[in-house]
């Protein structure tokens, strides 16, 4: 596929849901867990609070914190996206600036550090194994930042590199069970959710540590999308790779914001490219793209997308791709009558009072995406007020989720509120990936 005209570094454009930044603020990274934690929750409850009276005060505050944190702490600047979409336009003109702030700001680290670990894990600093290497990160978000290189042959490249001591920050943040309980409820899980539940969702966020994972995540969907008109990933540089390294080709396209302005004809085919992603290659591939949010996706205008960082991907065995696939179909048909059973065997949900609640969820965020119709804002409050009612229905009533759906959830969520901002069209019948 041919790349787009625009520089992804124009404007305020961000890379991978990472923050763009003409001049990064460098800052040594906090990785005792007291520390973190003390820093955690007061920015946490300043952005809480904010959002709740709608006052941009407490979230002006946050940003500053939240950036340096990194790990833990810019993932909660990313999912405040996610919030914003599902505020009344009168809020949302409010707090919308500075949540805008907090999902665009993080430190990156000095490059005497970042220079460290290239000399462990690939054996020499960055100047030695590139061509060319900007000592200055264009991009840094929560688990790295990312650096332009060249190659001999003069190729661009993004190198996206591990801040220093993250791996032992994020693992303290997701140990403290305080600070891990109120991440959850942003993903839309009640606190008290079963030690099981709790455990699996860690782990889900820790494979996000393993660039090598990431790889493997890449060459996945490089060849689910090598016969895709419309998307295109990264190519992987491997010999330049680690599991704290992860070099690739250099994409180029447009954010959201910019895409808005495109013909209907290029945000319809663009919105249904993004539900072939997410969809289809759930219900057709058993693999799902957890980490949906707006600043991973590359628009251009001639309506093919970039898709980046595959940190966050979870792969499902025929028989959980069969029950995802059931709910698809009975979604696309209009058939509540068979969506209801479709949930039960999809989330494995035992407890009948439930499963009108979890199913009312599913038929707003899941079913939406996949009848192809027009996703507005208030379509994202309708969704988020779903979720609100199934978080108060969760309460204190002990029924087991499985680990994976809060990712799904948040992809979902994401997708949606992605939707929304691009303003498309109603994009019609879902389509499916067809692999090489």
């Amino acid at each position: 596929m041919a790349n787009g005209n625009s520089d992804i570094l124009r404007g305020a454009q961000r890379s991978g849901g990472l923050a763009m930044a003409d001049t990064p603020k460098l800052s040594s990274l906090v990785t005792g867990r007291l520390g973190r934690f003390a820093s955690l929750a007061r920015a946490g409850l300043g952005t809480a609070t904010s959002v709740a009276f709608g006052s941009s005060a407490g979230l002006e505050q946050a940003v500053e914190r939240l950036g340096e944190l990194r790990g833990i702490g810019t993932k909660v600047g990313q999912m405040a996206g996610l919030v914003e979409s599902s505020l009344d336009p009168e809020m949302r003109a409010k707090v919308g600036p500075a949540l805008a702030k907090l999902r665009a700001h993080a430190a990156s680290s000095p490059y005497s550090a970042i220079e460290t670990i290239f000399r462990e894990d690939l054996g020499g600093p960055p100047e030695e194994l590139f061509a060319t290497f900007e000592r200055e990160p264009f991009a840094s978000a929560s688990l790295g930042q990312v650096h332009r290189a060249t190659r001999g042959d003069d190729t661009k490249l993004a190198v996206k590199v591990q801040h220093p001591g993250i791996q032992t920050a994020f693992r303290g943040d997701l140990e403290n069970v305080s600070t891990f309980g109120k991440l959850a409820t942003s993903f839309i899980m009640p606190e008290d959710t079963g030690k099981k539940f709790i455990e699996g969702v860690k782990s889900g966020f820790l494979a996000e540590l393993d660039y090598v994972k990431e790889a493997a995540n890449l060459a996945l969907f490089e060849a689910l999308l090598a016969n895709d008109p419309d998307l295109e990933t990264p190519t992987l540089v491997g010999d330049r790779s680690s599991a704290r390294v992860l070099t690739t080709s250099f994409l180029r396209g447009d954010t959201v914001e910019v895409a808005r302005g495109y013909d209907d004809a290029t945000r319809r085919r663009q919105a249904g490219a993004i539900r072939r992603l997410i969809l289809s290659g759930l219900t057709d591939h058993g693999v799902l793209y957890a980490d949906a949010h707006a600043g991973n996706f590359l628009f251009r205008e001639d309506g093919t997308l970039g898709v980046l960082d595959f940190g966050s991907v979870f792969r499902f065995e025929d028989t959980q791709r069969d029950a995802f696939r059931n709910l698809r179909d009975a979604a696309i048909h209009h058939d509540r009558a068979a969506f209801n059973p479709a949930v039960v065997r999809a989330y494995g949900v035992g407890n009948p009072e439930m499963v009108e609640t979890i199913a009312n969820v599913q038929w707003l965020a899941f079913g939406g995406l996949a009848r192809g119709e027009r996703i507005s804002d208030e379509h994202v409050r309708s969704v988020a007020n779903a979720l609100k009612e199934l978080k108060r229905r969760l309460i204190g009533s002990k029924l087991e989720l499985p680990p994976f759906m809060p990712f799904l959830m948040r992809s979902l969520l994401a997708t949606n509120a992605l939707l929304a901002a691009l303003d498309a069209p109603e994009s019609g019948a879902l389509t499916k990936l067809t692999p090489s």
